[in-house]
């Protein structure tokens, strides 16, 4: 599975997809259900406005989906080691382009929506009290199913800090191009290319 199709399954996953909700008798659970069925809603109810103007998408994603996203462990975990070397404005930074990011990565994702469905497992309890994993598979138009896994915390609230598929981590599978980017021109020269990769989508 290559890059671009593994983001692409991460946003679908996340932002678009039909759900059937399982023993949703957690609050993680109920939040990426609850989320989920509301944005689909919107897909549905406005379609044709969405079609006329893209940028309507985004800015419902931003309302809908954002705010139930850990953006700063996400993106402390993409960076890695090179975290620590961060002042507080490059990491400022770095959270800010890569909130940009996501965003234009799942909202690009939804444009694409193909009939995928999706359906959530039942809660399997883990043994670290503020954090969950809700499980999930999709399933493809075309055939075959894609487990789906939602990693959250509880940072005054539940929110998602990863996504994996087909057992690879959306956010760690960044973290070697970041690091590679580090290398050649340090903490600004991510915060750089991040800022290109963002204008240009």
């Amino acid at each position: 599975m290559n890059q671009q199709f593994k983001f692409y399954l991460a946003g679908m996953a996340m932002l678009c997809l039909s759900a059937f909700a399982m023993a949703e008798d957690h609050p993680a659970q109920t939040l990426v259900v609850e989320s989920t069925t509301e944005l689909m809603e919107f897909l549905k109810t406005d379609a044709d406005k969405i079609k006329a103007d893209p940028a309507y998408l985004q800015t419902k994603v931003q309302e809908l989906v954002v705010p139930h996203l850990h953006f700063p462990r996400m993106t402390r975990s993409a960076v890695g080691k090179h975290w620590k070397k961060a002042s507080d404005d490059q990491k400022r930074a770095l959270v800010s382009e890569f909130k940009n990011l996501m965003l234009n990565t799942y909202s690009n994702a939804l444009l694409e929506y193909s009939g995928e469905t999706i359906e959530f497992e039942p809660y399997k309890s883990i043994d670290k009290e503020k954090f969950a994993v809700v499980r999930s598979n999709v399933r493809q138009s075309g055939g075959g199913n894609v487990p789906v896994l939602y990693k959250l915390t509880d940072d005054d609230g539940w929110r998602i800090y990863d996504v994996e598929v087909s057992s690879v981590s959306l956010v760690t599978s960044f973290r070697t191009a970041f690091s590679s980017e580090v290398s050649k021109g340090g903490i600004d020269g991510l915060i750089a290319t991040l800022k290109d990769r963002n204008s240009d989508s």
